[in-house]
């Protein structure tokens, strides 16, 4: 449901199979700009089948995933003004139980995406591995309209064989390391 709220519009979703309880999102106005507000929030926003990335196009559509992503955030601000992003706070996205049609692997692994911006200085993104067969790790940063990010995929010992044919689509090969590269 859409409404009027304290300094703009409020957005309340709900979604019986992935929400927890109901989400809260503030749109903002703003001189010049606008901002997009998650507000606090113990516990998890939410979770989805990763299956749903394919619907983002290349890479997901060719990795076709399995697994759930779960959300959560103690707070997150997204504002725009004059063609720059600010991002103020943070959110954690988990990728539970990846897997993907493209390896005989039944289980690539747990990953850990965290977003976190400070006022003025620029949004960071860190992506770790928690387990499994597929060994990912990168870091990234957006300074104004642009997003950078550098990482390195490998496989677990005693999944190389199984991984190698991933890791070529994934990024360019430098011996066991798919080295990752966006920006």
């Amino acid at each position: 449901s859409l409404g009027l709220g304290a300094g703009g519009l409020q957005l309340r979703l709900r979604q019986p199979c992935c929400i927890a309880d109901e989400w809260l999102v503030q749109l903002r106005p703003g001189l010049g700009g606008w901002s997009i507000v998650l507000p606090p929030r113990a516990g998890p926003i939410g979770n989805w089948p990763a299956a749903w990335l394919a619907g983002l196009g290349a890479p997901w559509n060719s990795l076709q995933p399995g697994g759930t992503l779960r959300l959560a955030s103690p707070g997150l601000t997204i504002a725009t003004a004059a063609g720059r992003w600010r991002l103020d706070g943070r959110a954690d996205l988990e990728l539970a139980d990846m897997s993907s049609r493209l390896t005989t692997v039944e289980r690539l692994g747990t990953y850990r995406v965290q977003i976190e911006g400070r006022e003025g200085q620029p949004a960071t993104l860190v992506l770790t591995t928690v387990d499994g067969a597929l060994l990912l790790g990168g870091t990234g940063q957006w300074t104004d309209a642009h997003f950078r990010f550098r990482g390195e995929a490998r496989a677990a010992p005693g999944f190389e064989g199984a991984l190698d044919n991933l890791l070529n689509l994934l990024g360019r090969r430098q011996g066991a390391l798919a080295l990752l590269s966006i920006g």
